[in-house]
């Protein structure tokens, strides 16, 4: 092959060699991500649903208002993990993709239990 033909072949031009890296776009079905972490949320998800795990409506309520404020907030839906906003911000063991808010971890408060801490401590002296 001539010198000529060698550098007018573009299969034989040393950019073209070279693998392209392409965008890596995540699989979609619905709106909702395809991965391994859309399927551990789900398992979640389901599992406080089985077990009626939900958070207090004043959990609830500040989830959605973080969420409303997001840009990532379309029609009740988050476009980042594709999930239904009304019920994800009611489960306990749900968390934001962006990390706005955790899980819920409810806190024991003795005062508000019907317990009398008082008591218990005379009973011990």
């Amino acid at each position: 092959m001539s010198e000529e033909a060698y550098i007018n072949n573009p299969f034989e031009q040393e950019d073209l060699r070279k693998p392209m890296k392409l965008p890596r776009i995540k699989p979609k079905i619905m709106g909702v991500p395809v991965s391994i972490e859309t399927a551990k949320s789900l398992s979640r998800a389901g599992r406080d649903i089985a077990l009626r795990k939900y958070v207090p409506d004043d959990v609830k309520e500040l989830r959605l208002s973080i969420c409303r404020g997001c840009p990532s907030w379309k029609n009740y839906r988050c476009t980042e993990c594709g999930c239904q906003m009304r019920v994800k911000a009611g489960l306990s063991s749900s968390e934001c993709p962006l990390k706005k808010w955790d899980r819920h971890v409810p806190t024991l408060n003795l005062r508000d239990s019907g317990i009398n801490t008082g008591q218990h401590k005379e009973s011990t002296e």
